[in-house]
């Protein structure tokens, strides 16, 4: 393991302050993204009552493309809420508390959806978290862009933030990680995947927000590397 060393699979415009302080303070950071997007291209665009959101990256190819409909839009956690809002002047008439759990964000998701119909924009490689728990009658899916993986070799660290699946698959195609290295999972379903690789994961996310990764960064992994 690397003394005072991070890894983080997001760019540095992409981490919050406690990270980039990290790196200022004499720690070595290294902030790579492990994945590339592509876009997917439609012909025709399903008309919905609501378009959900899973992140602003499926806004970020579904908006340019086929613009604003005439729906009410919601999205998973505070996060993205806050990009659509400030990217696109887009207000959510629903936000999922929880973004990092979404097994019982989709329940409150539904719930809020009552009878309405609703267009999951996704990634070829999504998991369906939200869409899965609407009835087959009220939604619809378009893949708007697939993941690529782009992996890189990362030296060895202290401390590993996944920020996705996928990061993780790319990840492990060509490194392998320290015995004693602790991870740190941007939600359940990136916890999951590490787990699938037999890798304990000693934080879990639970909002997905910059803040609770700011937080966390101060009051734990600081005073760690720190002793």
């Amino acid at each position: 393991m690397t003394p005072r060393a991070i890894f983080i699979s997001r760019s540095k415009d992409q981490i919050g302050d406690q990270l980039l302080q990290f790196e200022a303070r004499g720690g070595t950071l290294y902030a790579q993204s492990l994945i590339s997007f592509e876009e997917i291209q439609n012909e025709e665009v399903p008309v919905c009552d609501v378009v959900f959101f899973s992140s602003i990256r499926a806004a970020d190819y579904f908006l340019p493309s086929y613009g604003k409909p005439m729906s009410l839009f919601a999205c998973a956690g505070r996060e993205t809420a806050r990009k659509l809002s400030e990217k696109y002047h887009i207000d959510c008439a629903f936000v999922s508390d929880e973004a990092g759990i979404p097994a019982s964000a989709a329940v409150a998701f539904k719930s809020w959806l009552k009878e309405r119909t609703v267009l999951f924009p996704l990634s070829e490689q999504s998991l369906h978290s939200y869409s899965s728990v609407i009835p087959e009658t009220q939604k619809r899916e378009l893949y708007v862009y697939r993941t690529r993986t782009n992996p890189k070799v990362i030296p060895p660290c202290a401390y590993y933030v996944f920020s996705s699946p996928s990061n993780v698959q790319a990840f492990f195609e060509v490194n392998v990680l320290p015995d004693d290295a602790r991870c740190i999972a941007w939600g359940q379903a990136t916890e999951s995947a590490l787990n699938a690789k037999e890798i304990n994961v000693h934080h879990c996310m639970k909002e997905g927000t910059i803040q609770e990764l700011d937080a966390y960064v101060q009051t734990h992994i600081f005073q760690s590397l720190d002793q």
